[in-house]
C-alpha cells in the first residue's frame, strides 16, 4: 500500500484509511510484537501493545507529508519502539539508567555481552542460511520454527497439500543442515 493512496483516503475518509491500514497491516503489527514479547509477556500483553501501535500509527501518520512511498517501514518502526517499551515493563531484571539526561538500556547482570553478540550473530547466520533455502522452503521453516505454525496451516499459506509441505520440510532440513555444516567448516 503506498502513502499516496493512504494520503488520499485519509482526506476523504479518515475512517476508511484507518480500517484499510489496519486491515493491510495487522498480521505484520501483531508478528513484530509477537517476536518480541513472547518470552516475557501475556496474550493479553501482546494483543494490547498491537492496539497501541496502530493508536500510535494513526495518531502520528502526516497526511500533508510529501513522502510517495510505501508506509509499511513506518508501520514497522512504531511497531518495534512500542514492542521495546513493553518489552522493557515486562521484563524482570531490566531496567533503565539516566546518563547525562537521557536514558539507556541497562543489562541484567548476569548477562555477558560478547554472550549476548555471539547469539545474535548466529541468530543473523541461521536466519541468513534459511533465505539461501528459496521459495517455498525458506516460508515453510520460518512458519514452523520460527511461529511455530501447523503443516495444515503453512499448507493453506503457500497453496499446497500438507502432506507435500511436511516433504518440503524434510528436504529443506537436509539442504539447511548442509549450509550450517558448510558455514561451520569455513570459519
Amino acid at each position: 500500500m503506498t502513502d499516496e493512496r493512504v494520503r488520499e483516503l485519509m482526506k476523504s475518509s479518515p475512517e476508511r484509511a484507518h480500517r484499510l491500514i489496519f486491515d493491510e497491516y495487522y498480521k505484520y503489527v501483531y508478528t513484530i510484537v509477537f517476536n518480541r514479547l513472547r518470552s516475557c509477556a501475556s496474550t493479553e500483553d501482546i494483543d494490547e501493545c498491537v492496539s497501541d501501535v496502530f493508536s500510535d500509527i494513526f495518531l502520528r501518520y502526516d497526511p500533508d507529508s510529501s513522502y510517495n512511498g510505501d508506509i509499511k517501514g513506518f508501520v514497522a518502526a512504531i511497531a518495534r519502539s512500542r514492542a521495546v517499551d513493553m518489552f522493557r515493563r515486562l521484563s524482570p531484571g531490566t531496567g533503565t539508567v539516566s546518563i547525562d539526561g537521557s536514558e539507556a538500556m541497562q543489562l541484567p547482570s548476569d548477562e555477558r555481552v560478547d554472550e549476548l553478540a555471539e547469539r545474535s550473530e548466529t541468530g543473523h547466520a541461521l536466519l541468513d542460511a534459511v533465505k539461501s533455502l528459496g521459495e517455498p522452503d525458506s516460508t515453510i521453516v520460518m512458519q514452523k520454527y520460527y511461529y511455530g505454525k501447523s503443516s495444515v496451516k503453512i499448507a493453506d499459506m503457500v497453496s499446497m497439500r500438507p502432506d507435500a509441505v511436511r516433504k518440503r520440510l524434510s528436504r529443506a532440513m537436509e539442504k539447511l543442515r548442509k549450509i550450517l555444516t558448510d558455514m561451520g567448516e569455513g570459519r
